[in-house]
């Protein structure tokens, strides 16, 4: 099955999702025999599926023969209409400009003033929904705490606030109907790309509770040590806008994971490289596999300790303390903002000064 959420928040819009695929049995197929359920057609158009990734992929195809210009809203709203009522499939469709975000389910679109649409697993979304509200203890409660820094987060975007949740029902094992990696789409203003983000670990702070809710007033330094020690998970994407390709990177393993498709369809193909460096030979490994430079943007960011090996055992200014080092980073000097976010109880925190939504 799947999970797909998406939210509009004025005139951003942002789709997460998990990759995960299940072969016969409902069992959870590998990372790399995965698929990206969002995909991004002409026309400044993203749509997203639940069901059979096949007759998507034929359906995406069929779109972009039919609208290589893309196509107008009711053009598209109909089209997926009539491949829902004939494959089965459920469909999030998002418009990048003006943006907007609609669902179609069992051959119809449902009519909704909501600005969180879903579609996939109603138990998975359930989870999601206790996450999000801080009704469920996170997965790494009382082991660690995540910090996930994006890179090209807008004003308003809820890109970040998904991710924060969506991570959670990813690696919830109760949710069998999830899994992979979290993928995040997102609006910009001239159409739509993945979103550049890198998850880190901290260690859980010392002497607190399992059931301790961070404080950002809390004076509190946070330290990266033993299984969380240079820990982080990385989205990244090409600079163009509409290309269906994304890649995910593990800064412990140097693993390096690459999802394609056929034609700028749908990203149905992984690659899987070991042993990649981060700095310059991710983008150098990405480019020499598609044969040409498509401009990667990433950053890699692992947690650190200040001076090598602890941050401060206690700091006298309110606020959360925390370090990371930058293993990787292709955007241009003040490209964009940079934003922090730390979800240990889905709370926004203030980290070193750095702007927390």
């Amino acid at each position: 099955m799947t999970l797909v959420v998406g939210r509009i928040a004025g005139p951003r819009v942002s789709i997460a999702s998990d990759t995960l695929l299940t072969g016969p049995g409902g069992q959870a197929l590998p990372f790399q025999d995965g698929v990206i359920k969002s995909c991004m057609l002409p026309g400044d158009v993203c749509v997203s599926f639940s069901n059979s990734p096949v007759t998507a992929g034929r359906a995406f195809k069929d779109f972009t023969f039919k609208y290589p210009l893309g196509a107008a809203f009711n053009e598209v709203v109909t089209f997926f209409e009539q491949s829902s009522q004939s494959t089965g499939n459920d469909y999030m469709v998002a418009f990048a400009n003006p943006a907007r975000l609609l669902k179609i389910v069992d051959g119809k679109r449902v009519s909704s003033f909501s600005k969180t649409q879903w579609i996939g697993d109603q138990g998975a979304y359930s989870k999601f929904r206790t996450y999000e509200a801080r009704h469920r203890p996170r997965q790494q409660q009382g082991r660690a705490i995540n910090a996930a820094l994006f890179a090209d987060d807008l004003a308003n975007s809820p890109a970040s606030d998904l991710f924060s949740t969506m991570r959670n029902v990813v690696a919830d094992r109760s949710a069998a109907t999830t899994g992979g990696f979290v993928n995040i789409v997102s609006n910009f203003n001239n159409g739509f790309r993945y979103s550049v983000y890198s998850d880190m670990l901290y260690d859980w702070p010392s002497g607190k509770s399992v059931d301790y809710e961070l404080l950002a007033s809390e004076p509190i330094a946070f330290t990266s040590t033993d299984e969380n020690s240079s820990f982080a998970v990385a989205q990244i994407s090409p600079a163009y806008m509409g290309l269906n390709l994304v890649a995910f990177y593990f800064t412990s393993a140097r693993n390096l994971f690459l999802f394609y498709g056929e034609a700028n369809g749908i990203a149905d193909r992984c690659q899987v490289f070991q042993d990649v460096p981060a700095s310059a030979a991710i983008p150098a490994t990405l480019n020499g596999f598609v044969r040409t430079d498509i401009e990667w943007l990433l950053l890699v960011t692992t947690p650190r300790t200040l001076n090598g090996y602890r941050l401060t055992p206690s700091i006298n200014t309110p606020g959360n303390q925390l370090s990371f080092f930058c293993e990787a980073n292709t955007f241009p000097p003040n490209e964009s903002s940079t934003t922090v976010t730390a979800k240990p109880s889905c709370r926004v925190i203030d980290l070193g000064g750095l702007t927390g939504r």
